[in-house]
């Protein structure tokens, strides 16, 4: 006897681009396609290039979609609360909420400026499309918070994201650390991220370089692109260790990763970070900031540590204090790989938004 499936309309950037969005719908998709709970009729946004015209076009698409479809149950909208994809998905809330389907909002990104001009403008908007929500998921307890204090009466879930587990197919943490390590071997620090000052990138730099001086065999390694990034390759011009490569994705960021024994994001305000996530799965001890979802997520020590946002004294000695105990290095390396396996997969997270989801159709 075959079990109808519940019909859900997905909201959804385009899920062949790199970011955080689109990794973590394709993993959830690609574990639903192994139960027989939900068919997800997707509507990939974005992609008109210079068309000004875009945006109308992806209202249209979303209009014609829920009006054609009668069998629609569930609508899932994905926004991050940044100026344009706040007031674009809030007008697809709308359109939902008008047609009288129900739907639920995961907010990715959460930009710290911008909720400020939202507390002080945008609140009614908030509250009459957003807001209409069945449930909203965050990943933070901060964006809980501020989200109640907006007036929404709904469900606030903090919600973890997930990594593609079809990352470490062919890695495994106990072969890498059979590889004999000598006085002589580099230990390669990896910054995986977005080239904005935002990241810490220039805090990081300045804090390599100071430990450089002190530290022998060691290589940072910067991977990624963004506005900064030729800003970065002028100031690192002269430098042998510190190696720029500029965005990777596939099997070229799978290797970085493997080659890596240190993962580093200062970023002065955060989500949940798809690259800390997917760094624990390689084993890799994180040293990142106490911002957004990394708040209540990170253990602190047992991750690896918690920095200063802006501290370039601080980045430094953290990243000492796992150079200087290799045994505690290798016990934080252990309990990443451990936890990521049974946490962050695909399939563990599917179980729980599946959970949620049930509970409105």
């Amino acid at each position: 006897m075959s079990i109808k499936k519940s019909n859900i309309l997905l909201i959804v950037g385009e899920l062949s681009t790199p970011g955080g969005v689109s990794v973590f719908w394709n993993s959830l998709l690609s574990a639903f396609k192994k139960t027989n709970y939900f068919k997800f009729n997707i509507i990939e946004i974005g992609g008109h290039g210079k068309n000004i015209f875009g945006p109308v076009i992806d209202q249209w698409e979303v209009n014609k979609r829920i009006k054609s479809n009668k069998n629609l149950e569930l609508g899932i909208v994905n926004p991050s609360l940044l100026n344009r994809s706040f007031f674009r998905d809030g007008l697809f809330a709308k359109q939902m909420n008008k047609n009288n389907l129900p739907f639920v909002v995961f907010f990715h990104g959460w930009d710290l400026k911008f909720e400020a001009i939202v507390t002080k403008k945008y609140i009614n908007f908030f509250l009459n499309s957003f807001g209409k929500a069945e449930k909203i998921f965050v990943l933070s307890d901060d964006f809980k918070t501020k989200i109640i204090e907006w007036g929404y009466e709904g469900q606030v879930i903090v919600q973890t994201t997930t990594v593609d587990t079809t990352l470490i197919n062919n890695f495994s943490l106990e072969a890498k650390n059979k590889i004999e390590q000598t006085d002589t071997s580099i230990t390669k620090i990896l910054f995986l991220s977005r080239i904005i000052k935002e990241k810490g990138i220039f805090e990081l730099i300045d804090a390599f370089k100071n430990l450089n001086k002190k530290v022998k065999n060691l290589e940072l390694i910067i991977a990624g692109d963004g506005e900064e990034f030729n800003q970065v390759k002028k100031i690192i011009k002269n430098n042998k260790n510190i190696r720029l490569t500029g965005h990777i994705e596939g099997e070229k960021k799978i290797a970085i990763f493997k080659e890596s024994d240190i993962y580093i994001l200062p970023s002065y305000t955060e989500g949940l970070p798809i690259s800390v996530l997917e760094a624990m799965l390689f084993g890799l001890p994180v040293i990142t900031t106490e911002v957004g979802g990394l708040k209540k997520f990170f253990k602190d020590k047992k991750m690896g540590y918690f920095i200063d946002t802006k501290n370039t004294i601080d980045i430094e000695n953290k990243i000492e204090l796992l150079l200087s105990n290799k045994n505690k290095l290798k016990e934080i390396s252990e309990f990443n790989y451990q936890y990521a396996q049974k946490n962050l997969t695909n399939t563990v997270v599917a179980e729980a938004l599946h959970h949620h989801l049930k509970e409105l159709i």
